[in-house]
């Protein structure tokens, strides 16, 4: 198929078409002969045909035999009836225009397989011919308006309100061919076209259009001021309401319309600060209570029309890079999930004396640095350059890494905890003031729990600069306990009695051997220590057995255990008075 051919011979058919679509109704009589620009698409040969050009050109044919029907019935049409057919030509205008421009997306598409020098120079010819007919429509539209403002002032006041309604309805219009002139626009830029004229032109037609609503906004609301003083002061005048209705149909008319020329100004940069300034104020007036329904409706209409628009002419492409994005972003997350196994079962296999701590520490850095790298991946698929975003992190980095220095203490203090390993995740220590077992760590913070089940989480310069106390670092511990008899008790039964409770139990460690040895004549007890060693998890389980066998032990053999003794003595003062005599 020779798609050169058959596109410029599209092209040459789109011309005429367009032309005539873009014919005002007033030049439609002129025309006579214009049923014969129409194109017989069965007379392109089968072999060059296209499908989605094809299908262009058969909906813009149709579209323009409509629109010279129409223009036909309106010659003989009543008032009502020609507003149902400018609407109705209104509706195919802007078909026309969305189809010109997805020709211009086909063209696009042909020419990645190679230089159209001549197919480009038709379709960029049918582009600059079509602008400045929109530059007409915005001109037509915005005279049609100002003639029929101008019927205001020899309309009777029951006339106002449908006046106003009609044109709220060339407004919205003429809103509408100033948006697809700046589609139109960026169209030509996808193109590769010079824009720079055609630019220059509509930017002073959006500051002509800013100012002419800015004046009549700022005239509206001297209006509706004056007739609001007035209908305070003749409540019951039926015209004054209905003129103060009338203007504020005018000021939510203006009042969206000045939204929408903001917005396209804003996409080509300009300077907005007066317009917004001045759109702020009328919409705090209209908060008040002043036409906040129409306006809020209006505008919230007009942002999802252009949510709409835009989803079908961009959404699919934006959809297919979303999709591809969320595909990557998945396909690393597996790949991350594979790599932490892998890793953690290397570790784990290997003879590398690491800790706890530092194998999840090195797990996750290495699968975090994979994720992250899947999400440049997955950023670079949406177009984003990722040279500019590295550096900007960079020089963020730097910036934060100043501001954070605590932090990056801590990152330093977990780094050598890591390194020097004086305590694994489970070990029982004190740190910082906090006795508890350690739950996890990072590079920054240690999370601790007490033997209450309370969670702590310590510093990592707290912990590194201050005394740290493993609890739970050796196989084995001893446990210290002091036991007291009476000065009255036998001190081998004693002695036998304690040595036989430790040899019992199965708990106690043979080796350390025990240690049971008479330590201190006290106050009121003669104190035994008492020494065994234990396996650290045993520890309490000891501590807790011997304590509660001495006792028992104790009672059985008649050892006392005392209590506290004082030793106090009484003088009689006259005895004391006798013997100094």
């Amino acid at each position: 198929m020779n798609v050169n051919r058959l596109c410029i011979q599209t092209v040459l058919i789109l011309w005429a078409l367009t032309m005539l679509s873009f014919n005002s109704p007033s030049m439609a009589k002129s025309d006579s002969n214009a049923d014969n620009t129409n194109a017989d698409l069965s007379e392109l040969p089968q072999e060059m045909r296209d499908e989605e050009v094809t299908k262009l050109l058969s909906r813009i044919n149709d579209t323009i035999k409509s629109i010279l029907r129409y223009e036909r019935e309106m010659e003989k049409a009543d008032q009502e009836d020609r507003l149902v057919l400018q609407l109705q030509i209104y509706q195919q205008q802007k078909q026309i225009m969305g189809d010109i421009h997805q020709l211009a997306d086909a063209f696009l598409e042909i020419e990645k397989k190679g230089p159209q020098p001549q197919l480009r120079e038709k379709v960029e010819d049918v582009f600059a011919r079509v602008t400045p007919r929109l530059w007409y429509h915005i001109d037509r539209i915005g005279k049609v308006i100002d003639s029929i403002r101008a019927s205001r002032t020899k309309a009777k006041v029951e006339e106002l309100s449908a006046i106003e309604n009609e044109v709220a309805l060339y407004t919205q219009r003429l809103d509408t061919f100033y948006e697809l002139s700046f589609a139109h626009i960026k169209k030509m830029e996808q193109l590769g076209m010079d824009t720079i004229k055609a630019r220059e032109i509509f930017i002073q037609l959006l500051y002509d259009r800013s100012d002419k609503l800015s004046g009549r906004l700022s005239l509206t609301l001297s209006r509706i001021e004056g007739l609001e003083g007035q209908l305070k002061k003749q409540p019951d005048e039926a015209g004054i309401a209905k003129s103060l209705i009338a203007s504020q149909k005018n000021l939510s008319t203006n009042t969206v319309s000045l939204k929408a020329v903001i917005d396209l100004m804003d996409a080509f940069e300009l300077d907005t600060e007066a317009q917004r300034a001045q759109l702020v104020s009328v919409i705090q007036i209209i908060g008040s209570g002043l036409l906040d329904t129409n306006v809020a409706l209006s505008l919230v209409n007009r942002s999802l029309k252009k949510i709409t628009n835009w989803f079908f002419e961009s959404g699919s492409g934006y959809l297919v890079k979303l999709l591809m994005l969320v595909g990557i972003l998945f396909v690393f997350r597996l790949v991350t999930r594979f790599v932490r196994t892998g890793l953690k079962k290397a570790l784990d296999a290997s003879n590398l004396n690491l800790s706890h701590l530092a194998r999840r520490m090195i797990i996750s850095t290495t699968s975090n640095m994979i994720m992250l790298f899947g999400i440049l991946v997955a950023l670079s698929q949406l177009g984003i350059s990722l040279g500019p975003l590295l550096a900007g992190l960079g020089v963020a980095g730097f910036i934060v890494g100043f501001a954070l220095q605590d932090t990056l203490g801590n990152f330093a203090s977990g780094v050598m905890i890591l390194l020097y390993r004086p305590y694994d995740v489970g070990d029982l220590v004190d740190v910082a003031g906090v006795e508890g077992r350690v739950h996890k760590m990072n590079l920054v913070s240690t999370s601790l729990l007490t033997l209450d089940n309370q969670l702590f989480i310590v510093p990592n310069t707290k912990i590194w600069g201050d005394v740290i106390k493993n609890v739970t670092a050796q196989k084995t511990r001893r446990v210290d306990m002091v036991f007291g008899i009476s000065y009255s008790d036998d001190i081998p039964k004693a002695e036998s009695i304690l040595e036989d409770i430790l040899n019992l139990h199965e708990k106690v460690l043979d080796k350390p051997e025990p240690m049971v040895r008479l330590h201190t004549l006290g106050e009121s007890s003669v104190d035994f220590v008492v020494r065994p060693w234990v396996k650290v998890d045993d520890y309490w389980d000891v501590y807790w057995d011997v304590t509660r066998a001495v006792k028992l032990r104790f009672d059985e053999a008649g050892v006392s255990i005392p209590f506290p003794q004082r030793d106090v003595h009484i003088y009689n003062e006259d005895n004391l008075a006798s013997a100094i005599e």
